[in-house]
């Protein structure tokens, strides 16, 4: 996964779900803690209503009575009662579920005024309150929780001193009512995240759009493009900070990369004076030498030193001027084909030994400065004779793409092939490959591949090594080139 805004959107939405999740959990569990409660005060407040005197068998009766008409005909009873009373007569409700054993529930052992559980003395008078029928104590209430033919049931266990009173409440229709709740919190709990993955897949866009303008800018800037600058206004200090970061990179970048350009296209300049000179002086030394002295070799060696600085300076300014957006070139219909046969006579005066093969058709057109794009191709010649192998080939081909409108030559020979870590650096600048190439090559500048793909670039074109072939002894380098338009009528 490798993008930062899926990623982020994941996350975003990860946490999220993990929070409507564990939200939805603690809602749940505090309604259903809340009814629960609710419902034990309801229990406690009907119990401690019909304990505050001593009451016979007659009034359990009437109090069940009361709590099935409370429950209604038309569903099941929602309460039950069971009373012991001092006399150890028994009542319970037609309602009571059998599985639930009352004389097994935990008794409370002291009052709610805090006073302890002690042996109660005779019963006073039934009837109202009078002085000497006072309110009696009642016992704390314990509230258990127990199943029974599939229901549950929510006891109070309570009582005062002649009495021990268990009410039970029927929780099925409770429970029905939370199973609800929990089904529409899942049901729902889906479609919340879709909206919230569609929310952060669109906030990590908004967060990271100065970083796509960053890229963007980043993107423009090239060796005539280094005056390009970022500008976020208006958005937060983080990026306000980066942009100038990256600014301040872009300056210096643009100030060293003219300074160097400046140099090398001065020194060349200045260096082809006192070198037109120097081979001036040498060649008219040479000229006045003996035949085969001594004196002869020396200038001779000597001028061939001075043709390779000349040649050196030469492809630097054209490299400086390339770098610099100056390079001009002369543009007009040219014959491919024919340029491709003139460097084809050349190779093979210059390499008697190698196999040549050619395959083009004639009367292909480019519109291109034809010295140029000459230099280019004579300079993958030369490549191809200098890292070649004793009765090697050179293979020369011209293929058309009418669909895109472009040219592709081929430039293929055989030899010692090109190192996989030198592959990537091959265009680079006075970069030379492995020793095994440069053993059979001589002295190579590292300049004649740079300098043919910035001729090719200049004309909309490119140059590019081809993947390296199977046997390893066959180097190919592709030249692309737009073909030229026909006149407009």
């Amino acid at each position: 996964m490798n993008s930062f805004r899926l990623r982020l959107a994941l996350h975003v939405g990860a946490l999220t779900a993990a929070l409507l999740l564990a939200s939805g959990w603690l809602a749940w569990q505090l309604t259903a803690r809340f009814n629960i409660e609710r419902l034990d005060r309801e229990l406690r407040h009907l119990t401690s209503g019909n304990l505050d005197r001593v009451n016979d068998g007659s009034h359990w009766e009437r109090l069940d009575a009361a709590l099935a008409f409370i429950s209604g005909t038309d569903r099941p009873r929602a309460y039950a009662l069971w009373v012991k009373n001092y006399d150890r007569e028994e009542y319970r409700s037609p309602a009571w579920p059998r599985e639930i054993n009352p004389e097994a529930l935990p008794m409370p052992t002291t009052y709610e005024n805090g006073g302890a559980f002690t042996t109660p003395p005779p019963p006073p008078r039934r009837g109202g309150l009078s002085p000497t029928n006072r309110a009696l104590p009642i016992k704390t209430t314990a509230f258990v929780t127990a199943t029974a033919r599939g229901s549950t049931w929510r006891l109070a266990v309570t009582g005062n001193p002649y009495t021990t009173l268990i009410l039970a409440a029927n929780l099925d229709e409770l429970n029905a009512d939370l199973s609800r709740l929990q089904r529409r919190l899942l049901f729902v709990l889906p479609l919340v995240l879709v909206v919230v993955g569609a929310g952060a897949w669109w906030l990590a866009a908004r967060a990271l759009r100065p970083v796509e303008a960053l890229t963007a800018a980043a993107e423009r800037v090239t060796a005539r493009g280094l005056d390009q600058r970022l500008f976020l206004s208006g958005n937060d200090r983080e990026f306000q900070r980066l942009a100038a970061v990256f600014n301040a990179m872009l300056d210096r970048l643009e100030k060293s990369f003219h300074q160097a350009t400046r140099f090398s296209a001065d020194a060349s300049h200045e260096l082809k004076t006192p070198l037109a000179l120097l081979q001036a002086e040498l060649e008219q030394a040479l000229a006045a030498a003996p035949t085969g002295s001594s004196q002869q070799q020396s200038y001779t060696s000597l001028l061939d030193e001075v043709q390779r600085l000349k040649a050196i300076t030469q492809k630097l300014l054209f490299l400086s001027l390339a770098d610099s957006g100056r390079l001009e070139l002369h543009r007009e219909p040219t014959d491919l084909s024919q340029l491709i046969a003139n460097v084809i006579e050349d190779a093979t005066a210059l390499a008697p030994g190698l196999a040549i093969e050619a395959a083009f058709a004639p009367g292909v057109r480019v519109l291109a400065d034809a010295v140029l794009l000459e230099q280019a191709l004579q300079n993958l010649a030369g490549n191809a004779i200098k890292y070649n192998r004793d009765g090697g080939r050179i293979r020369f081909a011209l293929t058309i793409d009418a669909a895109h409108a472009r040219a592709t030559v081929t430039v293929s020979n055989t030899g010692p092939g090109i190192a996989p870590e030198d592959r990537p650096r091959i265009f680079e600048r006075f970069f030379r490959g492995d020793r095994a190439r440069t053993r059979h090559a001589g002295v190579s500048l590292g300049l004649g591949l740079s300098l043919s793909r910035e001729i090719l670039r200049a004309h909309g074109g490119d140059l590019t090594l081809a993947p390296a072939h199977d046997s390893g002894d066959w180097t190919e380098f592709l030249v692309t080139l737009p073909l030229a338009q026909a006149p407009a009528a």
